[in-house]
């Protein structure tokens, strides 16, 4: 297994958190059928889609398999079902359509680069990049599900793989490539011919790169802290970027990035899946994403009980324990507690013993 550019990326040892994946996909790499496994700088645990699924679920990797090999659902772990998920850089800017978007982690949105001429005069060229998947998390799973073999996998891709419109820059990162004597699973990793566009993160905007090569398809790591950032950055994301839905809470959005080198294209105006699964998130980052009622910006739409700070957590038995044990006195109605003491129907009693 090839790990450089992971540990080149953390010089200081590769975090506690992404350890456990990365003996995964030391022991894929043992596997008969797969000749390679290459983790990108940005490997790491897909948390939407780990958390859809009830399994975990990964990018940044590079798999290749001999052309007979039989997928089945272990390999769940990187066959990463949005299939064909790619950027495309168009000139000027159009209409931001979010019908079109993915579920989780794509994005349409107004982007502008700066330049200087020779007088010092500062130009600005828009442009529109539209990033997602076509659908096909269906035929993917339908491969496992069918333990299709790589070869046989590849040719229904080919004959699936839909037209689009011909952009000025097209970067795929989740695509599927054919070898002299093998094939090759890009998830979340670009390879190019000499240009791509990288994603710094969702505020940051893209960097278009001049390299050849495997490439990280980003440089995202943790998330932002909702409530630690400045009144100007908080009207960034929540009035600059957009998602369907009333809650504040986007996993996307609030990633942090990285800078690196390369023309950028600063986001102006974006429309963002809504990474619908808060309900799902633990609870540490649930709070870190959510924004007190002093940190909604005035002009933002969002729930009434988000104004009150009031937070929509699941009602699973580890949660309410939780809660009972430390606020239960706060959270039983006075009808029910007189002079300390509980005062319950029988028939409820009947069910404790």
């Amino acid at each position: 297994m090839n790990d450089s550019a992971l540990t080149q990326r953390y010089t200081n040892g590769i975090p506690e958190e992404l350890s456990d994946g990365v003996q995964m996909f030391k022991k894929l790499s043992q596997k008969r059928g797969i000749t390679s496994v290459k983790l990108m700088s940005n490997f790491g645990k897909d948390l939407e889609q780990s958390l859809k699924a009830g399994t975990d679920i990964y990018k940044g990797v590079i798999v290749q398999t001999t052309p007979h090999y039989e997928l089945s659902v272990a390999d769940k772990l990187w066959l990463h079902p949005e299939l064909t998920k790619a950027r495309r850089l168009f000139n000027g800017k159009s209409n931001m359509d979010a019908s079109k978007l993915g579920e989780f982690n794509s994005s349409v949105g107004t982007y502008s680069t700066y330049s200087v001429d020779e007088l010092g005069g500062q130009k600005t060229t828009n442009y529109t990049i539209e990033d997602t998947a076509s659908n096909m998390s269906a035929v993917v799973n339908h491969w496992m599900a069918s333990r299709n073999t790589m070869r046989d996998a590849y040719a229904d891709f080919k004959k699936s793989k839909p037209a689009v419109p011909e952009p000025s820059l097209t970067t795929e990162y989740v695509s599927f490539f054919k070898g002299a004597s093998s094939f090759h699973y890009y998830n979340h990793a670009i390879k190019s011919d000499g240009e791509a566009l990288v994603l710094q993160s969702p505020l940051m905007g893209y960097v278009k790169v001049n390299q050849e090569g495997d490439i990280a398809s980003d440089t995202m790591s943790g998330f932002l802290e909702v409530n630690k950032l400045s009144e100007a950055h908080l009207e960034r994301a929540f009035n600059d970027c957009s998602w369907e839905g009333n809650s504040l809470v986007n996993t996307f959005t609030m990633r942090k990035g990285e800078a690196i080198s390369g023309e950028a294209f600063r986001m102006v105006k974006g429309v963002y899946s809504s990474n619908n699964i808060q309900n799902k998130l633990d609870l540490a980052t649930l709070l870190k994403l959510t924004p007190k009622k002093e940190n909604i910006p005035a002009s933002v739409k969002c729930h009434e009980s988000a104004r009150k700070d009031v937070i929509s957590v699941e009602a699973g038995e580890e949660m309410v324990q939780k809660v009972m044990k430390k606020h239960w006195k706060t959270l039983i109605s006075k009808k029910y507690l007189v002079d300390n003491q509980l005062m319950l129907p029988r028939k409820l009693l009947d069910t404790l013993v």
